[in-house]
């Protein structure tokens, strides 16, 4: 009992509790009894709460017990040992070089104009190149068997004997002009030399298909005349108004190498009604001589 008391009295509580009881009992012979009754353990208790004091101070810590055993290891188990590291492996061969490239020939060009004995007077290139031995020619192409065209150019840009030429027309006027309508006629390839007026033909003109033999379709001519067609469906008017072939060089009738020019006359206004344009389209030809003509003749020898 004493124990408890002191547990929850204190030292000095209990001390105090100690006196108060022995004065509460008044020399009471507690020995005699052996025990406390129910009152005198109110009286004893109420003493004591009275002259108890407050709980002490907390004693300083106790040093800290030793550590436990380690838990047991997770679902997964406990992590292995790393592991050794593996050999490197082998390097691998070193690839072949490539063979270099072998440096490019140079090559030097040397034209050869026409004339020359070389590529049979047609013109064209010598090409030499270097360490390859001779020069090598490069010709201009041979005029065909038919002499109809050159392969594949004509030499100095001039019709080559032989040869035809043709082209296309068109034009198209008002009655309001007041001047001669001008169509032009224009060689591409010149020719040989200027074509005198009496080898210049107009559809329209009598004899045409004697030096003419073509169609507008297809034109064609005589060697050493100008042959020019017309697309006669609709056209009548423009056809009534044609006036001449002129040169490009002098204004006359003939033509010039570069061309010709067509001239028809300005469409006069209608009497009545509406004004209509007046319109013309058509081909033409133009043939070399067989051979070239003296110089000054403007036409192929008979």
């Amino acid at each position: 009992m004493l124990k408890r008391l002191h547990r929850r009295l204190g030292t000095a509580g209990l001390a105090v509790a100690v006196i108060a009881l022995i004065a509460a009992l008044g020399g009471t012979a507690l020995a005699a009894s052996g025990a406390l009754s129910g009152k005198q353990k109110k009286e004893v208790e109420k003493i004591a709460r009275k002259y108890a004091g407050k709980p002490g101070a907390a004693g300083a810590a106790g040093p800290a017990g030793p550590q436990g055993p380690a838990g047991a290891n997770g679902k997964d188990g406990a992590q292995g040992e790393k592991g050794a590291k593996g050999d490197s492996g082998t390097p691998g061969t070193p690839g072949t070089p490539g063979t270099p490239g072998s440096a490019g020939a140079s090559a030097e060009v040397v034209e050869i104009d026409p004339g020359e004995t070389a590529c049979e007077g047609r013109g064209g290139a010598e090409v030499f190149v270097e360490g390859g031995g001779e020069a090598q020619p490069v010709c201009n192409g041979k005029q065909g068997e038919t002499g109809e065209r050159g392969e594949p150019w004509a030499p100095n840009n001039v019709l080559p004997p032989g040869a035809t030429e043709t082209g296309a027309w068109a034009f198209n006027a008002t009655p309001k002009e007041t001047q001669d309508v001008h169509v032009p006629l224009s060689f591409p390839v010149a020719f040989p030399f200027g074509i005198n007026e009496n080898h210049v033909h107009f559809q329209s003109e009598a004899g045409f298909s004697t030096p003419c033999p073509g169609t507008t379709g297809v034109p064609k001519a005589e060697p050493g005349e100008l042959c020019v067609y017309m697309l006669n469906a609709s056209f009548a008017q423009a056809e009534s108004l044609f006036k001449n072939i002129v040169s490009l060089t002098n204004n006359a009738r003939g033509a010039s190498r570069a061309g010709a020019d067509l001239v028809f006359n300005a469409p006069p206004p209608p009497a009545e009604g509406p004004e209509v344009p007046v319109e013309g389209r058509g081909s033409f030809a133009v043939r070399a001589c067989p051979t070239l003509p003296p110089p000054g003749l403007n036409e192929c020898e008979s």
